[in-house]
């Protein structure tokens, strides 16, 4: 059986679940949060700014009209008061209100007040908390993580400051601090979902895979329509290659609808790794079908698996349906195409040519396509494979040669010419050029063929 080089392809998805976007709070319908705005101020004066009997009165009156829904009313009450200036508590109170709106012109006004309290009460831990939470909406993740954090160190128990801040610092990366955030914040809201999936990710994160499919998995007994934790949960699978599993979570999302294009794609490669080849033509023709079919590179990448199990007939119907996705034929063009994927397409398409009979027609595809890209490595090592199974041992070892001067293919070059030079009996000239793909490419079976080969050489040998 022959085999087909496969560049970095891999038959199980790398990465399919992603972090939803997290929530903020609806921090006014809380009762207790609401009260903080009022009745504590002036009780620890270290996180809180003391407030005057005015101040009281007008906190009131916005307290009041956000309690029966009027939030207009609450953010003028504050924002026409001639102390709101000179009130940390006031402008902090106005702040949140002007957030909640979910408008631009008001998120940007919110972030001046939020900044004008905390320039006047540099400890004001609410001020930090709900700044945070504002700047996390509008994208700034380093700077909210600043205020985030400064909260906690004040004294912030609430499960949102220290979700929100393992949300920052899975962002960057993090995930042990994530972890220990998201675990920090199930204290005081155990039932919060995302902070529980934040953890699971963390943990995925962390190469704890069989501890983030648990977790996944209780997620998913309270919310099993809940399609980003099927993805999620893949990668787990994946993770302790439970490909069958992974196969499973994956088919779910399909007959829901749900799964996009490129995992689609995934799904059929895991068919072809539970050797059911046919499941794996329909998903593929399944992806290709859709209004947005996949990267042209992943769509190759089928045709390419395909070939690496020496499946001719179906990799044929696969290119057939290939043939007919109108949104690749640009890419697929040789004028305009990306030459790294014309390349791959050249040479699959050669090879299921050469395997089906056509070898001729295999043979001048990759002709043609270096007479544009001479310095195409991998292209060479197919048409040296093309002349020396035609019996032009000369003529491959030519193309070897050329290949050999290609950097990403030096190594494979000089291999096959070795074998080539073995087969025709002249190992010493054999030897050279093994040897050079050992110092390029050490492993251990090239070790003990150069070793062999010596053997035959004699004691002569270098």
């Amino acid at each position: 059986m022959r085999s087909f080089s496969l560049i970095g392809i891999a038959l199980v998805p790398a990465s399919l679940g992603a972090a939803e976007p997290l929530p903020i709070d609806p921090l006014w319908q809380s009762e207790t949060f609401r009260k903080s705005i009022t009745a504590s101020y002036g009780i620890d004066s270290r996180i809180e700014p003391r407030i005057t009997e005015d101040e009281a009165f007008y906190l009131e009156e916005s307290a009041k009209a956000m309690a029966a829904n009027d939030r207009a009313k609450a953010i003028a009450v504050l924002r026409d008061s001639s102390l709101l200036e000179k009130s940390p508590a006031m402008l902090f109170t106005l702040a949140s209100h002007l957030f909640e709106t979910g408008e631009a012109k008001d998120a940007e006004e919110s972030v001046k007040h939020f900044e004008s309290a905390l320039a006047q009460f540099p400890n004001f831990r609410d001020a930090h908390r709900n700044y945070g939470i504002v700047l996390i909406q509008r994208e700034e993740f380093e700077k909210a993580k600043v205020h985030l954090v400064r909260a906690l160190a004040l004294g912030s128990q609430d499960g949102t400051t220290a979700g929100l801040l393992g949300y920052c610092h899975a962002r960057d990366g993090h995930h042990q601090a994530a972890l220990d955030a998201y675990r920090l914040a199930m204290l005081t809201q155990p039932d919060e979902k995302q902070w529980k999936l934040g953890e699971a990710q963390a943990l995925l994160a962390l190469k704890r895979p069989r501890e983030a499919a648990s977790l996944f998995q209780t997620l998913l007994a309270a919310a099993p329509n809940e399609i980003p934790i099927w993805l999620a949960q893949t990668d787990a699978w994946t993770e302790l290659d439970e490909i069958d599993l992974a196969t499973a979570n994956l088919e779910i999302v399909h007959r829901a609808g749900a799964l996009d294009p490129n995992a689609l794609l995934s799904l059929g490669h895991l068919y072809l790794q539970n050797d059911l080849p046919d499941l794996a033509l329909e998903r593929y023709r399944a992806a290709l079908a859709t209004a947005t079919p996949p990267t042209p590179s992943r769509a190759v990448e089928a045709l390419e698996l395909f070939l690496s199990q020496s499946d001719w007939l179906r990799a044929k119907e696969y290119v057939t349906a290939l043939e007919t996705v109108a949104p690749y034929r640009e890419a697929f063009d040789p004028a305009k195409g990306e030459k790294e994927l014309l390349s791959r397409l050249v040479r699959a398409r050669a090879m299921l040519e050469l395997e089906t009979g056509d070898a001729a027609a295999g043979a001048k595809r990759i002709e043609e396509w270096l007479g544009r890209e001479p310095l195409d490595g991998e292209c060479l090592l197919l048409l040296a494979r093309f002349r020396e199974e035609a019996g032009q041992k000369i003529e491959a070892g030519m193309l070897l040669e050329q290949a050999a001067r290609v950097p990403a293919t030096a190594a494979a070059a000089h291999l096959a010419h070795g074998r080539l030079l073995v087969a025709a009996a002249d190992y010493e000239t054999a030897l050279g050029h093994l040897e050079k793909s050992q110092e390029l490419n050490p492993s251990e079976s090239l070790a003990s063929y150069i070793t062999a080969i010596r053997e035959l050489v004699g004691p002569g040998a270098k």
